[in-house]
């Protein structure tokens, strides 16, 4: 429920239906009914369909997790440090987990916390849903799965942030930052946090300048320099900043590392020029 923010479901077996409530203001407590049965008569079981479902028609939160979250800073806070001793580790394909503290130690430290927010719904994908908010002072988007539920997902975002920390030198110039990865949401949400780009859209190649095309077939070499293959060119995934006139490639779920005299960086170099009709 917290992963698609609603407040309200029913959860039923056919013979047996249970209500449940969750509130913004305590996100990691459910509220569940007692049970209702077909042959209930006070309330009946249609009477009780009826009044949640007003109640969900009439909450206007909707599709948001609206949550001010504070996360203790420490050394193991660098998005681009993993644990290669971890089962989850696979060198193969870049994967990696960030190494989780105890419960105590993730709670001490209050004066190097950092404060982030969640907030309104804004997209989503195969990997999940994307929200935006805040870490500390930097306005981000979270891209977030169910860190139980969808473990599909959770590879995919834990593979994308560890290309991210390939190419941390490309980050703020040639792709969006990344600020932080790991579970958040009373650890229900595994999550990306990264830099947002105001105002953005994507690129229409129509509209650009051969020098501008010139210059981010230029910002995918820079990404090819680290054995970093994109894997999935499209005009979608290259967004323009009007406010900085910057080109930044996004989507890094489905790239690759490869060796960096793979011949398939100079197949996407060419996609990319036939993307832009360069």
């Amino acid at each position: 429920m917290a992963c698609n923010g609603l407040h309200y479901a029913i959860l039923s077996n056919y013979s047996d239906t249970y209500f449940l409530k969750r509130e913004e203001t305590v996100p990691t407590t459910l509220y569940v009914s007692c049970v209702v049965r077909l042959t209930g008569t006070d309330p009946t079981l249609r009477e009780c369909i009826y009044y949640i479902s007003q109640l969900a028609i009439n909450d206007n939160v909707g599709n948001r997790l609206r949550c001010d979250i504070v996360l203790p800073q420490d050394n193991d806070d660098d998005p681009s440090d993993h644990d290669s001793d971890d089962p989850d580790y696979d060198p193969n394909v870049g994967l990696g987990k960030r190494k989780r503290k105890s419960k105590s130690d993730r709670e001490t430290g209050a004066g190097s916390s950092k404060k982030i927010t969640v907030g309104d719904y804004i997209g989503g994908g195969s990997f999940g849903k994307v929200f935006s908010g805040c870490y500390g002072n930097h306005d981000v988007a979270w891209k977030t799965c169910d860190g139980y539920k969808q473990q599909k997902a959770k590879k995919t975002l834990k593979h994308e942030a560890h290309i991210y920390s390939i190419l941390k030198e490309c980050q703020g110039r040639d792709i969006p930052r990344l600020f932080y990865e790991g579970y958040i949401y009373g650890g229900y949400l595994f999550a990306l946090a990264l830099q947002l780009i105001e105002d953005s859209h994507h690129i229409v190649p129509s509209r650009l300048t051969k020098k501008e095309k010139e210059l981010i077939v230029n910002q995918l070499k820079t990404i090819h320099n680290y054995g970093v293959l994109h894997n999935d060119i499209a005009e979608r995934n290259i967004l323009y900043e009007p406010k900085s006139c910057h080109y930044f490639f996004i989507d890094f779920g489905l790239s690759e590392i490869v060796d960096k005299d793979s011949p398939k960086l100079r197949i996407e170099e060419k996609l990319l020029k036939r993307l832009l009709k360069l």
